[in-house]
């Protein structure tokens, strides 16, 4: 077995939800490096209201790869006010260890939001728009 598939079964997320574009999303948290590292990895899907929200404990301009992916994504960089810096739309998988493009952005961030692919086209997300993250018991 691969080890990242078999860390994943380890791993224990946070959940948090949020809004971007008027819409309410369910985000899966990763806040520590063995999150960060498998990020989607592996995983078969998302639903079109979820994503994953990496969280990097500075600014900086922090690379996306999709090595081991499933499935095509979209890539939204975060500032610390949580507002879109950079995206990328319909990131694809790659299977191999080499040739796996690296995605950066081109100002530094603090967080980056992963998304269905056509997500961000969907929600109407754009450069300046911000991620509102929903404290537990509001709606």
């Amino acid at each position: 077995m691969c080890i990242t598939r078999l860390m994943r079964k380890f791993v224990k997320y946070k959940h948090a939800r949020a809004r971007i574009g008027g819409k309410k999303l369910s985000l899966i948290v990763a806040d520590s490096f063995p999150k960060l590292m498998l990020g989607l990895m592996h995983m078969r899907s998302i639903k079109e209201s979820e994503g994953m929200l990496f969280v990097f404990s500075r600014n900086a301009r922090h690379g996306i790869w999709m090595r081991n992916m499933l499935f095509p994504i979209d890539i939204i960089w975060l500032d610390e006010k949580f507002e879109v810096v950079d995206m990328v739309e319909n990131a694809k998988p790659c299977h191999g260890l080499l040739g796996c493009t690296t995605y950066m952005p081109m100002s530094p961030a603090r967080y980056v939001l992963e998304l269905k692919a056509g997500a961000s086209k969907r929600l109407g997300i754009k450069k300046g728009s911000r991620l509102v993250i929903i404290a537990p018991g509001e709606n």
